[in-house]
């Protein structure tokens, strides 16, 4: 497609002024809009175009199967999904990941969008313009070796696997897929495989039986065993006994395997951090120092010293942030003060085990703020830590 024919693809019913805010966003970055106004009208409008970004309304009939549609799609899977809404709220977010989403935007002024779009223009090393709005959709180039070597999703549902696999292909895993523990179980034994993560109702035999007998056969993979949250503790009750393994929620956004995967694969040992990472999503306000307008994100993982924010318009490393949000375990706000450690940009780059966002690191707050911080942190890795141990402790006997 040439590069004149790049578009920002706008989903949903939206009022005039909101209308009017995107295309002011998508002119000052010199994009053009294309907009259906109903979500079924995606299929024809997706069948042949390679948007740079889609803007979808949530709540408009038939968000959540459009996701879906664009999702089924390999060659669009480096299309990043801005969800829109009327409330940038915790539950917002995770529903949008869940989906396949990428990203919530503000659309009360144009700029929310424009950063995003010029952090997809500007920040795809190595791209150009067109480079950057295809991303990697396309598969990885014969004989190429993924460098974190071979993941297997397996599930029941087309949709959740593919969303699970994108997670995982952006964090540097090959992918493979299985609907059944039939083709899991010769999936998982296969060479190069690492990882494997697997939805707990895999039919027929279970997941859990998959994973004992691909112990049982030599899989020496990390299981992800993802469940909903009423089913967890029987999920990692089944896991105790078969070694690397971890269960996960199911409700949770799809990325948060990054995490859970690269805990189980972490060498063995003392951990050397003065402060554990943490995985906590919340959402969070923030803005480069002195400026006078909030972006909005979703946290990903915290410490007592840091955290990581998801976000398609990170700022730069080295400056000054402001940030207001939630600490894990406490019934207040806080807000803190810190600088740019590092940012990834959006799509699969370097393999990063994390999706894409900004790295920050603390160094002050409010009045008391950064020790309430700092004390709901170490609140939350101390309950973890006790659910850690009370699962690997011997009942009684009676």
């Amino acid at each position: 497609m040439p590069e004149s024919d790049r578009s920002l693809l706008v989903v949903g019913p939206f009022r005039e002024e909101a209308t009017h805010c995107i295309q002011e966003a998508a002119a000052a970055v010199g994009v053009a809009v294309a907009q259906v106004g109903r979500c079924e009208d995606i299929v024809a409008a997706v069948a042949e175009a390679l948007p740079l970004a889609i803007v979808l309304r949530m709540d408009a009939h038939g968000a959540e199967h459009a996701c879906a549609h664009v999702r089924s799609q390999a060659r669009l899977a480096q299309v990043p999904i801005f969800g829109v809404t009327s409330e940038s709220s915790d539950l917002a977010f995770t529903e949008l990941f869940v989906w396949g989403g990428d990203d919530l935007v503000g659309i009360a002024s144009p700029q929310a969008i424009v950063r995003r779009l010029r952090a997809l223009l500007t920040h795809a090393p190595g791209m150009g313009p067109r480079a950057a709005a295809a991303g990697a959709a396309a598969a990885p180039p014969a004989g190429s070796v993924p460098p974190k070597g071979q993941a297997v999703i397996a599930g029941p549902v087309a949709r959740w696997r593919s969303v699970m696999g994108r997670a995982l292909y952006n964090g540097g895993y090959g992918v493979r897929f299985a609907g059944t523990t039939d083709a899991l179980a010769e999936e998982a034994l296969s060479e190069g495989v690492r990882v494997v993560v697997v939805s707990d109702d895999l039919q027929p035999d279970g997941a859990g039986a998959a994973l004992a007998d691909a112990r049982g056969r030599g899989s020496q993979a990390a299981w992800v065993l993802v469940a909903p949250p009423k089913r967890m503790a029987e999920a990692n009750a089944a896991l105790a006994s078969l070694g690397r393994a971890s269960a996960m929620d199911g409700f949770a956004p799809p990325e948060n395997v990054l995490f859970v995967v690269n805990e189980l694969l972490a060498a063995r040992g003392i951990d050397k951090r003065a402060s554990p990472r943490l995985l906590y999503g919340t959402t969070v306000a923030f803005r480069v120092a002195g400026r006078n307008e909030d972006e909005i994100g979703f946290s990903y993982n915290v410490s007592a010293g840091g955290a990581y924010v998801r976000t398609l318009a990170p700022p730069e490393p080295g400056q000054d942030m402001w940030l207001d949000m939630w600490p894990p375990r406490s019934e207040r706000r806080v807000r803190l003060a810190g600088r740019v450690a590092w940012r990834r940009p959006f799509g699969p780059v370097g393999g990063a085990t994390v999706p894409p966002g900004f790295g920050i690191q603390l160094t002050d707050g409010l009045a008391g703020d950064l020790d309430r911080w700092r004390a709901g942190c170490n609140t939350f890795a101390d309950s973890l830590l006790r659910i850690r141990v009370a699962r690997h402790v011997e009942p009684p006997d009676e």
